[in-house]
Formats: structure tokens, C-alpha cells, sequence
């Protein structure tokens, strides 16, 4: 697999990188909605709502977001 800018369709094809701009959007609300003062349950939301973001960007571009979110496995079932 490729794992540079040149194998990833989000470099590439504009209707693509929207997309994935919008999702990259709603993950940066998400986090930067957490504070010193989140719960951890708010925590742990925030955690899966990022997960689905992130598994919503691979399923259009699975190298942008596996360069994108290295800290998430995404063989793993949500």
C-alpha cells in the first residue's frame, strides 16, 4: 500500500477532498470542544464520534485517513 500524497485521492480529485474537508471539519469542532473541565464521559464521546469521523474518511480515501489518524486501527468494528 501507498502511504504517500501521491496515492492519496484527497490530493487529487477536488470532489474527494471536500468531502473529507468537511469531515476534517467536524472532527476539529469535536476537539476543540474538549477542555480541562470535560467529564470523562465526555471524553469517551468525543473519542467515538472521532472514530466515526475517521472510519467515515477511510471508507473515501482509506491512505489519507491512515496518514491522517495514525492512532486508530481501522480493522477495529465500531
Amino acid at each position: 500500500m501507498q502511504t504517500t500524497k501521491e496515492g492519496s485521492k484527497y490530493y487529487t480529485n477536488s470532489k474527494i477532498k471536500a468531502k473529507i474537508d468537511k469531515l476534517l471539519h467536524k472532527n476539529s469542532i469535536v476537539q476543540s470542544n474538549l477542555g480541562r473541565e470535560s467529564t470523562q464521559e465526555d471524553k469517551d464521546l468525543a473519542d467515538i464520534k472521532i472514530k466515526e469521523i475517521a472510519h467515515d474518511i477511510h471508507s473515501i480515501c482509506p491512505t489519507f485517513a491512515k496518514e491522517t489518524f495514525i492512532e486508530i486501527e481501522f480493522n477495529e468494528v465500531l
